[in-house]
């Protein structure tokens, strides 16, 4: 009776590992590239500058080569363009002095992608603060 036990696990554990070997040599690997074509542009506003998200949601930080920043403090209008994803000094000072609910407009953005290309970006815009809106 023993010896017809150690006869059925000994069995059994072959079959085992040749399931898990055959299983092996049919398993094939699936490589999906993570890096797609730049998809937007958005406004770091902890850091103070402007980074792209390509397709699949990650942050590109060298794609933006320059752009202008536009905003209207207190009824006049101030535009500033500079160089590069971050913000100029100038341009932090016009968000020190800005309203509560002010607007900014980001336009004339030059990105560069991963492939080399140079090309423009649409226009956004974002808002700092926040407004109190009473939901009725």
């Amino acid at each position: 009776m023993k010896k017809c036990l150690l006869i059925l696990i000994i069995l059994s554990l072959k079959q085992l590992a040749f399931a898990q070997e055959t299983g092996l040599q049919q398993r094939g690997v699936i490589r999906v590239q993570k890096k797609g074509q730049l998809a937007k542009i958005q406004f770091d506003d902890v850091n103070y500058r402007l980074v792209g998200i390509d397709v699949y949601g990650n942050v590109l930080d060298t794609a933006v080569l320059e752009f202008q920043m536009s905003v209207t403090i207190k009824g006049i209008f101030y535009s500033e363009t500079t160089v590069g994803p971050n913000l100029t000094y100038q341009m932090q000072q016009l968000l020190g002095r800005r309203d509560q609910s002010s607007l900014l407009f980001f336009d004339k953005i030059k990105v560069k992608d991963r492939s080399g290309n140079i090309f423009d970006m649409p226009k956004f815009q974002f808002k700092m603060g926040y407004a109190n809106e009473n939901n009725n």
